[in-house]
């Protein structure tokens, strides 16, 4: 069944999936929107996006289904009921899952939907906002050969780097390993920014030698510090699916698991009066707890 651009319908529509969305609008498809939050489907409702009630009004109108929500959970939730997607999508529509998801419950996901005639792959991706707004991300694909064909062109409007992983829950695994890397390198190199002004260095250039171009855009450069718009708990729910994976397949991760404590301690700390930090402000916590300042780039 071909592709058609006009069927196209998009479940989750928070910072991630509404600078999905942008992309596949600015390309002259508009997806069918629906997302728990109203708010979050009125946003894109002002650029020309068709709202939905449920997943599984988009699901039974649409060709092919993107999804981009929080958690697994979130997905098999969409997926599952009298008016999910299973039970109203199209028997051979396409379902994407683009979230950064579980291995064992999008494998969970995809025998449901595989139930209702329904294919699915799982793509993780990676770029943030900006890269989703300007069709940069790098996708992860988990799904057989023919489902990755059928969903490439659809990612290859949203990425500039896309690898077909391997079966269902190839494409979540890598993304998880990429998150686990990621983010346990992002604590050592601000840890490292700390240390080195207290040893008389220029947080610009200790950046600069390390190649830390994270730290760079969003705490040193000419801006200043300014927000991931990546909230602390999909870091540490990050950092959860990728330690599960590691105990599900019996391997040892201590530095990983050092990494998410540390995370889930900052978060409970900064949390307190109920607001889900941002990431930026993990750097604020580390430098009361060092002493320095990475503004003035001297210690105190």
């Amino acid at each position: 069944m071909p592709l058609l651009p006009d069927r196209i319908g998009f479940v989750g529509v928070g910072a991630m999936g509404a600078g999905m969305w942008m992309r596949l609008h600015a390309q002259g498809v508009t997806a069918t929107v629906f997302d728990v939050r109203r708010e979050a489907m009125d946003a894109l409702a002002a650029e020309g996006a068709p709202a939905a009630e449920s997943a599984g009004d988009v699901a039974a109108a649409a060709d092919v289904v993107l999804v981009s929500v929080p958690r697994s959970e979130h997905v098999l939730a969409a997926a599952s009921g009298p008016g999910g997607i299973a039970a109203r999508g199209r028997r051979g529509s396409l379902v994407i899952d683009l979230t950064s998801g579980a291995p064992a419950l999008s494998r969970q996901v995809s025998g449901l939907l595989e139930g209702a005639g329904i294919t699915y792959v799982d793509a993780g991706v990676s770029g943030g906002v900006q890269g989703a707004q300007a069709g940069a991300l790098r996708i992860m694909v988990g799904g057989d050969e023919a489902a990755f064909h059928r969903a490439e062109p659809v990612l290859k409007m949203l990425g500039s780097s896309i690898w077909h992983c391997g079966p269902v829950g190839a494409g979540h695994a890598m993304k998880t390993m990429l998150n686990l890397s990621n983010q346990t390198k992002m604590i050592v190199e601000m840890e490292a920014l700390l240390i080195g002004p207290k040893a008389g260095l220029d947080p610009r250039q200790v950046a600069e030698v390390l190649g830390m171009t994270v730290w760079n855009h969003y705490l040193l450069g000419p801006d200043g510090r300014r927000p991931f718009d990546f909230a602390m708990s999909h870091y540490c729910k990050d950092f959860d699916v990728a330690l599960g994976l590691a105990t599900e397949v019996g391997v040892p991760a201590p530095v990983g698991s050092a990494a998410q404590q540390l995370m889930r301690a900052v978060r409970a700390r900064l949390s307190q009066d109920g607001h889900d930090p941002d990431i930026i402000e993990y750097v604020s916590d580390l430098e009361r707890a060092a002493g320095v300042s990475l503004d003035r780039g001297r210690g105190s």
